[in-house]
């Protein structure tokens, strides 16, 4: 029982006895007598009220979530009694969600069903349980709010983020996929696949105009390309120690995978083949280039309880796996973190390896908090010195992207909020002009 505002009302309403007894010595007793009379009708009046008012509450969340998005969660509360009900309703999801909210208050009618929701983000990948319900309502003569608790325990999964994947198909259909920071994942005009022709319109370029059907036709006409289709993209995840470092309210980790969903599904949608490879001082898994709508299901189950471990990730056995199984030319976007360009020597050496049989993409996070603290105004010695060590840091970690540039290596270096979509951008601008 929780006493509600009436109930302290009326306790506080008898403390002046108490300071009356000097003048009254009866006082005080009457005072005791009030307190005690108020709460015995307050337990009274809430077991009544907890055995009579009788209320039904479920809970409907899908039993698949994502991955630093938030999730909503509905609680669908049933007032089944006679009488107007003031509630309070409270969910138990999991600890390692992200909650802002998981109450709300209502006021039901007689007979009333009424659905109310909250969201969650998960931060972390695995299996999770949401716990019990939690009601609260106000007794009827208001003196008391009595409570029940609900068994409704629910397991659920936390994916890679598959809402990035629903919403792209959805702006996708609208040709608004400048919403999600993507530009069109396909244009006329560009590629190097011959598609179509058309007349001639004063910006063609005269290298377009098709010569021998403006013969035929007598009038110009321009050769259309598309972006060519049935190449391979092979996504590799570095999962070794650096990977583990928490980035925002995630681990880099955990973009990477979300980051490596959403290029394998733009990259079907385009034709290409796709495959998957993540190591750490070993490789971990390995999902064969293949085309079709599973393969992002198979790579899904793969990258579900991927976990980056404090290990020293194995370039050389990565590479060395994949040279053996992919043949074909196809572009390589590693998903890793570098350092300086001495401690990431191997990283550099392995991944600039691959060229010139594949042309390789390496995606890497931005450290938010090392930058904030390169560019504040130390205002102590101490803040001098992380200013200078921040610096440090970044300056070695953009020299080693540097050499990566200068071997023929593709860069891709994002915020961890913007990483898919920059990785995404950069593999169309791969595919419009045919480096592949």
């Amino acid at each position: 029982m929780t006493p509600s505002a009436l109930l302290i009302v009326v306790l506080l309403a008898a403390v002046p006895l108490f300071a009356l007894g000097g003048w009254m010595p009866m006082l005080p007793a009457v005072g005791i007598g009030v307190m005690l009379g108020a709460l015995a009708l307050a337990v009274i009046d809430a077991l009544g009220s907890r055995s009579r008012d009788e209320v039904e509450v479920t809970r409907r969340v899908q039993e698949v979530l994502s991955l630093g998005a938030p999730n909503r969660v509905e609680l669908t509360v049933h007032n089944r009694t006679g009488r107007r009900l003031r509630l309070l309703v409270k969910d138990d999801p999991p600890d390692d969600f992200v909650t802002p909210e998981r109450a709300r208050a209502m006021t039901l009618d007689p007979w009333e069903r009424r659905t109310v929701s909250y969201v969650t983000t998960p931060r972390r990948r695995g299996d999770y349980a949401f716990g019990g319900l939690h009601v609260r309502g106000l007794s009827r003569l208001r003196l008391a709010w009595w409570q029940r608790d609900l068994a409704a325990q629910q397991s659920v999964r936390v994916y890679p983020n598959l809402q990035q994947l629903r919403e792209f198909d959805a702006l996708a259909r609208r040709g608004r996929l400048d919403d999600l920071g993507l530009r069109a994942v396909r244009s006329r005009g560009e590629g190097t696949e011959f598609e179509s022709l058309r007349e001639y319109v004063p910006d063609d370029s005269f290298r377009s105009i098709d010569w021998k059907a403006t013969a035929r036709r007598g009038a110009p006409i321009t050769r259309q390309y598309q972006s060519e289709r049935n190449q391979t993209l092979l996504v590799l995840i570095d999962a070794g120690r650096m990977m583990a470092a928490p980035a925002d309210d995630m681990t880099r980790v955990d973009y990477a995978v979300n980051a490596a969903l959403m290029l394998a599904h733009v990259a079907e949608r385009m034709g290409d083949t796709v495959g998957l490879l993540t190591f750490s001082d070993r490789v971990k898994s390995f999902v064969a280039p293949a085309r079709g709508g599973m393969q992002t299901e198979r790579m899904l189950e793969e990258l579900y309880a991927l976990q980056a471990e404090l290990v020293e990730p194995d370039y050389q056995a990565a590479v060395s796996f994949l040279r053996t199984r992919a043949r074909k030319r196809a572009m390589v976007c590693v998903f890793t973190d570098l350092v300086d360009a001495d401690v990431s020597a191997a990283a550099l050496s392995y991944l600039s390896s691959l060229r010139p049989q594949h042309l390789p993409m390496v995606a890497t996070i931005r450290d938010a908090e090392t930058m904030a603290l390169a560019g504040e105004d130390p205002a102590a010695p101490e803040e001098a010195y992380q200013k200078a060590v921040a610096q440090r840091t970044l300056e070695q970690r953009a020299l080693a992207l540097a050499r990566l540039r200068s071997r023929g290596v593709l860069v891709v270096d994002a915020p961890p909020d913007d990483l898919a979509a920059a990785v995404v951008n950069r593999y169309l601008t791969v595919k419009r002009r045919g480096l592949l």
